[in-house]
């Protein structure tokens, strides 16, 4: 027989010269799962429990304390010892994580909840790193059902499992080459959060300079304008006299905009409608056609997988229809994300609008993106927040309130040259976030992990002793061996019987 298939004989994949596979129980002193505790408040001895037990590491402060009669009263090898591995072993969520045991209790013990898993003449990180493989985790996940329909890692599972045994010299190399890239990888997590957050500072100055003039600055210096922001805003009240605004005698401001801008009234840039109302007599018809809520506007984009139908007659149709070029707002969001708005582009044919939802049309001379980076603005800066009405922790932005808001007018020219600015700009810095965000730092440690116990991570020294004569070793010492796990054995049964 081969040196490769004798490697592969106990195991589902091939094993570097020098490594065996050995069954967990063959390298481990003791496992078995904990105790249920007594609780107490005060003066007692602390009980690691399944919340504890994260990916890696131990978060002590969801422990709680058994008495000190119940401790005294648990078998000696149920108080944890340095180098313990702690596996969840029941709860959807929780079932198979894993972390070592640093020592830093002088007395401490788990409940029935969590399995130690004690390894002699094996490195505990390592144990605890082929622990978190997809294989292992696909295992626990997949295989594992208890009595009562949830999910629980058997004792006998855990004996059994095989794990990929190399030298004891080499695993610990291992475990630190593991140690070190996965401390890059959560190095690159910190950063890619910063750089986030880095994103939405930056995409919120950049959209401030976009609707205020800033952005366009030079481009103004260098290009005449035909018709400006002013002859707009004033040909707008002469086509639309009837505006609300303008008979409440609104007011604008041109202080802070450049001379070739001016305000206007919200409903003076364009028309607003709110949507219709859901209610069962729309649930059936003739004219059943598509709609859209809050759950289809995201910010610049439209969510169609989930596009709800509604009846709306030929009348409703003409008031609630859609046009490509329509901005929608959220009219009822979570305060930060209120008036979060969305272009529709046609996506979808004879599509209309619900009540939740503004639809902002422009009139002409106004860019329907240049007014979606408006209200992307107000929705970032907070500006559509200051005019909420909150209900049930919900803030609506009225059809009344939001007419009246102030709007921006540059000449059609210049919004075109500052939604040209804003794409090219955005489209870069996303393009740079993407590169950054490419790797899935969970698929990165899968991979790294995945090399690790094929033997592909570190390099192989003859000079190490093989795992072959550790493993005939363990199996030899029968006084270290057999006891305890007739002590698991035992313990297990009474935590059946309990």
């Amino acid at each position: 027989m081969s040196d490769a298939i004798e490697a592969r004989r106990d195991g589902p994949w091939e094993l570097p010269k020098g490594w065996v596979w050995a069954r967990l129980d063959e390298v481990c002193s003791f496992i078995g799962r904990g105790r249920g505790p007594k609780y107490v408040e005060t003066e007692g001895v602390p009980v690691l429990n399944q919340k504890c037990i994260r990916w890696g590491r131990i978060d002590f402060r969801h422990m709680r304390l058994t008495s000190r009669a119940a401790f005294e009263g648990m078998q000696t090898h149920l108080r944890l010892k340095r180098g313990d591995v702690l596996w969840n072993s029941t709860g959807t969520g929780t079932i198979g994580r894993a972390a070592i045991y640093d020592g830093s209790l002088r007395e401490v013990t788990v409940d029935s909840h969590v399995t130690i898993v004690r390894p002699r003449d094996m490195d505990p990180k390592y144990v605890g790193y082929f622990i978190q493989t997809m294989r292992v985790q696909q295992l626990v996940i997949g295989e594992n059902v208890g009595s009562t329909n949830q999910l629980e890692l058997p004792r006998h599972f855990v004996q059994g499992l095989r794990i990929p045994m190399p030298p004891l010299i080499e695993q610990q190399r291992i475990a630190v080459r593991i140690d070190e890239l996965f401390t890059d990888i959560n190095d690159g997590e910190t950063a890619l959060t910063r750089a986030r957050s880095d994103l939405d500072t930056w995409r919120r100055s950049l959209l401030k300079a976009a609707v205020t003039g800033e952005l366009t600055q030079e481009w103004r210096e260098s290009n005449h304008q035909e018709e400006a922001g002013v002859a707009l805003v004033e040909r707008f009240r002469r086509e639309n006299p009837e505006t609300a605004s303008t008979r409440r005698g609104w007011r604008h401001d041109d202080e802070g905009l450049p001379g070739t801008w001016a305000w206007a009234a919200v409903e003076e840039a364009g028309d607003v409608q709110l949507g219709r109302q859901r209610a069962p007599q729309h649930h059936s018809g003739e004219h059943m056609r598509p709609y859209l809520r809050v759950a289809n506007v995201l910010e610049d984009t439209l969510d169609l997988r989930d596009v709800k139908h509604m009846n709306f007659t030929p009348e409703e149709f003409e008031t609630f229809s859609l046009r490509p070029g329509d901005v929608l707002l959220n009219e009822g969001q979570s305060p930060d994300l209120l008036g979060r708005p969305a272009m529709y582009r046609g996506e979808i044919e004879d599509c209309c609008f619900q009540k939740t939802l503004l639809r902002f049309r422009p009139h002409d001379g106004i860019l329907p993106e240049f007014a979606l980076l408006v209200f992307r603005h107000y929705m970032r800066s907070g500006r559509f927040r200051r005019e909420a009405r909150i209900t049930t922790n919900i803030a609506h932005l009225t059809q009344v309130r939001f007419v009246v808001m102030e709007f921006p007018v540059p000449p059609t020219r210049e919004q075109s040259e500052i939604v040209r600015l804003v794409c090219a700009y955005e489209g870069e810095m996303i393009e740079q976030f993407a590169a950054i965000a490419r790797a899935p730092a969970e698929a990165l440690r899968q991979s790294i992990l995945k090399a690790a116990f094929e033997g592909r991570l570190v390099a192989q020294d003859a000079g190490d002793e093989p795992a072959e004569p550790l493993r005939a070793r363990l199996n030899a010492d029968e006084e270290a061996r057999l006891p305890s796990r007739r002590r698991g054995r035992s313990a297990m049964q009474a935590e059946a019987a309990s």
